[in-house]
């Protein structure tokens, strides 16, 4: 027999095992919830600590709630006492443990059951997202008295990004640290109008999916109090757009520091809201499809059915058959098959109608199965 029939059945060995379980494996960092703070005191350390411990389970899955769930749907989830939520945790670490006789300090991580939280929300009707965006480098260009700043120091407007660069969402945003590649790579005035080159080649150095130019303008709109006006373009293939432009009124009385940090925090919200907004699953409606996936033996394979198992809105996976050079799939899927297709865009799998049916290949290889049907063996 061919060494690649031979691989291939070895392949489908594997996923046969787990072709009918629900694919939830690249979400699982989504369900990870680290570097959770907990300092409680009590009559002795043994009380202090179920304190402590109580108070991390529930800081904890706040985070998570706010990380995948909207937040007008999150208001109207039931508050949740450590009992409740242990059962939504598969298991938690602690670091940095401190203990006195009636003090207890540590840091915690949790991992939450994907599949168990996946039921709390789901028989409770909340819609939520677990799809992590690629990472979006943010560009804060400050513009004062007509010039654009970005890599001059100070910038405060850049400074803000920073502090709220990674909070954990499921948009990465990614700040440059303005080192002499940054320089290199891209002007305040490049990013400010745009420039394509310059984008691609910071975009491509930092691993980025989309780039936000963030120009921030401090000034007086009309007689209202001081306002950062801030107009925003996102570039790039996962998110694009026109130009968003608005208006932040902020404290006068506060130091200029807090008023961009303020500002910054609030976009970055609004950018997690948009995407858990527009990724939401919807587990009362879906669908099915069958696709051919070409294949050139073991390796190529394993990384495809892997990446489409791990896209979130796949429900369960089953091979139908094989040949040498392809494997027939019928994938079921959570909501409407344009989601399906861009969740399958984001696990970097493409999707296309070919001569008898729907080809599934992974990043740009569009290789095309010999004609013939799959699981004939020649």
């Amino acid at each position: 027999m061919p060494a690649t029939i031979v691989a291939v059945a070895l392949a489908l060995l594997l996923v046969a095992v787990a072709a009918a379980r629900p694919a939830i494996a690249r979400d699982a960092s989504v369900f990870l919830v680290r570097d959770v703070a907990v300092d409680a005191s009590a009559e002795n350390a043994t009380r202090a600590r179920d304190i402590a411990l109580a108070d991390g389970h529930a800081v904890a899955f706040g985070r998570l709630i706010e990380r995948i769930v909207p937040l007008e749907a999150a208001g109207t989830l039931p508050r949740l006492e450590a009992g409740d939520i242990a059962p939504l945790v598969q298991s938690f670490e602690v670091d940095g443990e401190k203990t006195s006789r009636v003090r207890y300090l540590a840091r915690l991580t949790f991992q939450f059951d994907r599949a168990a939280v996946r039921r709390f929300l789901h028989l409770r009707g909340v819609k939520f997202a677990v799809a992590r965006a690629k990472p979006r480098l943010v560009l804060p260009v400050l513009r004062m008295a007509g010039a654009y700043l970005l890599w001059d120091r100070p910038n405060p407007w850049l400074q803000a990004w920073a502090g709220v660069s990674g909070t954990g969402g499921l948009v990465p945003l990614v700040v440059p640290s303005g080192d002499l590649k940054d320089i290199r790579d891209i002007s305040a005035r490049q990013a400010a109008f745009g420039d394509p080159a310059r984008l691609d080649a910071i975009a491509k150095r930092y691993g980025a999916g989309s780039v936000a130019v963030m120009v921030a303008t401090p000034g007086r709109e009309g007689d209202s109090p001081l306002a950062i006006n801030v107009s925003a373009v996102t570039h790039g293939t996962e998110v694009g757009g026109g130009p968003v432009v608005e208006t932040f009124p902020v404290d006068p009385a506060e130091a200029a520091d807090g008023r961009f940090r303020s500002v910054a925090s609030r976009i970055a919200r609004s950018i997690q809201e948009a995407w858990k907004s527009s990724n939401l699953l919807f587990f009362d409606r879906g669908g099915q499809i069958e696709v051919t996936v070409p294949v050139s033996g073991l390796e190529e394979w394993v990384a495809i059915s892997r990446a489409l198992s791990d896209t979130p809105s796949t429900h369960e996976t089953l091979v139908l058959s094989a040949s040498r050079d392809a494997v027939r799939v019928r994938v079921r899927y959570f909501g409407d098959a344009d989601g399906f297709r861009a969740a399958l865009r984001r696990s970097d799998l493409h999707l296309r109608r070919g001569d008898t049916g729907w080809i599934l290949t992974h990043d740009a290889n569009e290789r095309v199965p010999r004609q013939g049907t799959p699981g004939s063996g020649s």
